[in-house]
């Protein structure tokens, strides 16, 4: 049976790829972003390359390799919502029957597309298990009563950002949220919030309550452990089976040299 993957940017597209390929399945990646990683062509039997707001063509070349199961996964940015002269009609059909354009009516009006043709959308924790954290502190690094306070404090908002389709991560210190994540992503939010503050900040990230794990699992990795370490952060807070952890020792590592605390909630 052929899997497809709907590939963005980011290493995610590359993990997954490889540990569906360890199933023998053969593998269709369709990239919808320019700066896709280059290894995928290696990794998958087909390699396409489309542009984001090109649905039908996406679709009709899926249905065409014979593809029933789909995942879409890696970072594709929403400022493609602002140039709309890049969208086919039935990307145009798509927005049109959307309330909004959060993530999850997004989400839910290209779900309805892809398997109303045939195909299936998965879970990407589905093969992914290995990504999720167990619960606790996975740092050396503690966090101090005061800092459980302000992740508990966090989380509880950041559910709430992420229900209202504002973003996934919040940012406190001391009580006090420091900064929120909009569209401009996660890491320029813990960057956003070290310039407002000298340091300690305490970055917490969640999804909401009917998160649609098909097409987006919140990821901290490397790359956010360098932007908690430009923002001098001092935790960071994931949900437990909710949030995917990407090269795990590294970014524990990394994390533990700037004394930087990493909790699983």
């Amino acid at each position: 049976m052929k899997f497809g993957v709907i590939a963005g940017s980011g290493n995610l597209p590359v993990i997954l790829t490889q540990q569906v390929k360890k199933t023998g399945k053969q593998i269709v990646v369709i990239s919808i972003t320019k700066d896709a990683d280059e290894s995928l062509k290696d990794i998958a039997s087909e390699f396409h390359q489309i542009s984001v707001g090109q649905v039908k063509k996406v679709i009709n070349t899926l249905i065409d390799a014979n593809v029933k199961e789909v995942t879409i996964i890696g970072k594709i940015s929403k400022n493609i919502l602002f140039n709309p002269l890049r969208f086919d009609t039935k990307a145009i059909k798509i927005l049109s029957k959307t309330k909004d354009k959060s993530d999850s009516s997004l989400f839910s009006a290209i779900a309805d597309e892809i398997e109303s043709s045939g195909i299936k959308l998965i879970d990407q924790r589905l093969y992914l298990s290995n990504l999720l954290p167990e619960k606790g502190v996975l740092t050396s690094t503690k966090p101090s009563k005061s800092q459980l306070n302000d992740i508990e404090y966090g989380m509880n908002l950041a559910r709430k950002s992420a229900e209202l389709g504002i973003g996934q991560t919040v940012i406190v210190k001391d009580g006090v949220v420091i900064a929120v994540e909009a569209i401009e992503g996660t890491d320029s939010a813990i960057k956003r919030a070290g310039s407002l503050c000298d340091d300690g900040i305490v970055v917490t990230k969640s999804a909401r309550q009917d998160h649609d794990f098909r097409f987006d699992v919140p990821t901290v990795g490397p790359k956010t452990i360098d932007a908690l370490i430009e923002a001098k952060a001092s935790v960071l807070a994931i949900e437990y089976q909710k949030a995917f952890l990407i090269e795990p020792e590294l970014t524990i590592k990394k994390a533990d040299e700037a004394k930087i605390a990493i909790v699983v909630v």
